[in-house]
């Protein structure tokens, strides 16, 4: 299996249900936040003596792994070596779609079942004179950037830099510039991003890369030096350098936003289709899309970003992020998952160990629990899926616990949260993430104090999440991911929220499905929306407002992320009868 991230240079749904014990509702998060705004109710603490011993019971008491083992990568060092940039990518990265005989059916792993998009969802592109699509410059601005990916899968930095001079080695005349007149009018308000563009270090083109501020950005600047590799490199808030040739004085005031851009209400930054049908072509123009001229036939299994729709009498066709054209027809849209986690607030008023409550052979069927810990036991309710619950006791057998008096739950159908101490590497206080491929669940820490924690997705069986630890790397506002499913290729159009941890190697949204609890994912770590949009804003690097990919720096080093524990597929049952447990790699 091979992968590849295109990463784009761009700019909690909590199941309502009853629960035995009393429900901690979810509570609303806003994106880069993990403090709650609605107090949870109090639940009866479970002593830390016991929590201990109930974690010490459920591992001695845990199926033996698989013959496979996962795959383990040796312990991350605190800070890599700064990636150099390859030569810079200049133009916006199209489809670049090979030839096909039909295009591939095969959905992406976890996949929902994409809807017809409803066509108030999408704007109505009013028409040129020439009669193509006018797009306004603002909303389009961020989609010029793109982030080049080597021929291994590594993700580089953008740098969008194709007039650029030949690069010049530092001399010891230059070590020594002198600060240089800004050359802008006194009374310019900021300046504007002429295009994305990689911010350097220090002012040289051959300095790393902190990162990428985006088009049109309007920004503060704070100096300006002569360089060997540009007349005047502009220092510009909060940190970093770009060549005055990219950037022009603007009498307005600074203007810059988080990026992804996200409307109010909505949980993606866009709306998302799958291309179904055969022998389907993509269209670089709406007049050739009409006359159906010139268009590329599809290869595999493809997901795009729309921008908006054009009606031509009775026929509806739709422009993506990069400007292609698809007939309405072909097009099923993706309905993202509202499902979210738990935020500090919520945490601090639940007792830990706690669970959700999911199936792993029936994930959308309801949970049963009965009156003891047995099969044959008289059933006392059921919960619906994703509720949360108390874990109080163990059986003796391990295959039972209750969740209140007289309530017990099969072992299989919980996903338990651990509080546990951080690796003895992370620095006292500091921020870090645990991820527990068995349970599939991630816990976000300050120190040893738990500020979120949510259901994720990872690998699906042939496909490894590696375990380790390891730091986030880079971050992405937005990503495309492009791979193969056996004989078959996809390409998932701006993934959104995407943190690099090893290599491409990710934390990303999936907008694509709602299977959070199971591992269907190609061995990233999927995440719902509302998680991974918090989260992103909360982990390191920091991204400033207006950049759309940020490195990690030995003075802004990334988050700490600890992958233990091994996936294990959804019990299955063979013709006979007979139930077996397939485990998968830890993904």
């Amino acid at each position: 299996m091979r992968r590849r991230w295109f990463p784009l240079g761009l700019p909690l749904l909590f199941f309502a249900c009853a629960p035995v014990e009393p429900p901690v509702p979810a509570a609303r998060v806003d994106a880069g936040t993990v403090t709650a705004q609605a107090p949870a109710p109090e639940v009866e603490a479970v002593p830390a003596e016991s929590a201990r011993a109930l974690r010490s019971a459920w591992q001695a008491t845990a199926p033996a792994p698989s013959d496979d083992g996962g795959v383990t990568h040796a312990t991350a060092p605190a800070l890599l070596g700064v990636m150099e940039d390859p030569e810079d990518a200049g133009s916006a990265l199209s489809l670049s779609l090979e030839p096909s005989l039909s295009q591939s059916t095969e959905a992406l792993p976890g996949e929902e079942e994409p809807q017809v998009i409803t066509e108030s969802e999408v704007p109505v592109l009013e028409l040129g004179p020439d009669g193509e699509p006018l797009i306004d410059v603002e909303d389009s601005a961020t989609d010029d950037a793109i982030a080049q990916a080597s021929d291994g899968g590594s993700v580089v930095g953008v740098d969008d830099d194709e007039d650029s001079v030949a690069e010049a080695p530092l001399t010891e005349a230059d070590a020594g510039m002198e600060p240089y007149a800004i050359p802008y009018a006194p009374d310019a308000g900021s300046l504007r991003v002429r295009r994305s563009i990689a911010v350097r270090s220090e002012p040289r083109q051959d300095s790393p890369s902190l990162g990428t501020v985006a088009q049109d950005m309007r920004v503060k600047w704070q100096g300006a030096m002569r360089g060997p590799d540009c007349d005047t490199w502009v220092q510009l808030q909060p940190r970093g350098w770009v060549c005055e040739r990219y950037l022009e004085q603007n009498f307005r005031e600074p203007r810059v936003r988080p990026l992804p851009r996200v409307e109010e209400g909505a949980l993606t930054p866009g709306v998302y289709a799958r291309v179904v049908g055969h022998r389907v072509r993509a269209y670089p123009s709406l007049a050739l899309a009409r006359r159906k001229k010139k268009g590329v036939l599809l290869k595999g299994s493809v997901t795009v970003k729309l921008r908006g729709q054009v009606k031509v009498g009775r026929r509806t066709f739709w422009r993506t992020s990069d400007g292609q054209y698809f007939e309405a027809r072909v097009l099923r849209e993706h309905r993202p998952s509202d499902f979210s986690g738990l935020d500090a607030e919520a945490l601090a008023s639940l007792p830990m160990p706690f669970g959700w409550a999911q199936s792993r052979s029936a994930p959308r069927t309801d949970v049963v629990v009965r009156k003891a810990p047995d099969a044959r036991a008289e059933r006392e309710t059921t919960l619906p899926p994703r509720t949360l619950v108390s874990v109080r006791e163990l059986s003796p057998d391990g295959q039972w616990v209750r969740i209140a008096e007289d309530h017990w739950v099969a072992r299989d159908d919980l996903h338990v949260a651990w509080s546990l101490a951080s690796p003895s590497i992370v620095e006292p206080g500091a921020r870090w993430l645990d991820v527990d491929l068995e349970a599939q669940t991630l816990i976000a820490y300050e120190g040893d104090r738990p500020v979120y924690a949510t259901l994720i997705s990872s690998g699906k069986p042939g496909t490894d999440t590696p375990e380790g630890l390891f730091r986030i790397w880079v971050k992405f506002a937005e990503a495309d991911m492009t791979g193969t499913m056996g004989k078959a290729s996809y390409r998932v159009a701006t993934v959104p929220w995407t943190m690099f941890f090893e290599g491409d190697f990710a934390l990303h949204t999936a907008y694509w499905h709602d299977r959070f609890g199971e591992p269907v994912s190609h061995g990233c770590i999927n995440l719902a929306p509302k998680d991974a949009r918090a989260l992103y804003g909360w982990t390191t690097p920091e991204v400033p407002a207006g950049w759309s990919m940020v490195h990690a720096m030995p003075d802004d080093p990334g988050t700490w992320v600890r992958i233990r524990g091994q996936a294990h597929e959804a019990p299955k049952k063979r013709r006979k009868g007979a139930p077996i447990v397939a485990t998968v790699r830890d993904l």
